[in-house]
């Protein structure tokens, strides 16, 4: 499931479980977010098209952080004159979770909760899956003469 949604004045795909980068919000680290300027929702075959927006249509999640992004140089030149002025200018942006698509308040598609590590430990140990974390050790055996 994607949703194609409106903020900062830009259009972002929004997939569940993964994270997007949008315009600086107010909010802190850690707190919850809905946006609700939904253009699209696509799943499969099936896509639903708003005009412009989709009513009852939210995309929920939460504010991993919020930084400056990649500096960009703005370079202007007159030629000829002897004038030339370099600029940076860092924006700011929050990333933002995905966790969760909904409809009129029915959950459309929702991120996997992550395994915690002992978990996987357990397994591992139990037999159940391989251990993908060491690589083994090719050994060698030389011939006796």
């Amino acid at each position: 499931m994607q949703a194609i949604l409106e903020t900062g004045g830009k259009q972002i795909k929004a997939m569940a479980g993964r994270f997007i980068d949008i315009e600086k919000l107010p909010q802190n680290k850690g707190d919850k977010v809905s946006l609700g300027n939904i253009l699209m929702l696509i799943s499969g075959k099936e896509s639903k098209v708003g005009n412009p927006y989709i009513k009852g249509a939210t995309v929920n999640g939460h504010i991993i952080e919020t930084a400056k992004d990649d500096k960009v140089i703005v370079y202007k030149m007159r030629p000829k004159k002897r004038t030339r002025k370099k600029f940076g200018h860092r924006q700011w942006y929050t990333r933002v979770f995905i966790e969760s698509i909904e409809l009129d308040g029915k959950i459309l598609a929702k991120a996997e909760k992550p395994v915690a590590k002992a978990k996987k430990q357990e397994e591992v140990e139990a037999g159940l899956k391989p251990d993908l974390t060491k690589p083994k050790k090719k050994t060698v055996k030389k011939k006796e003469e």
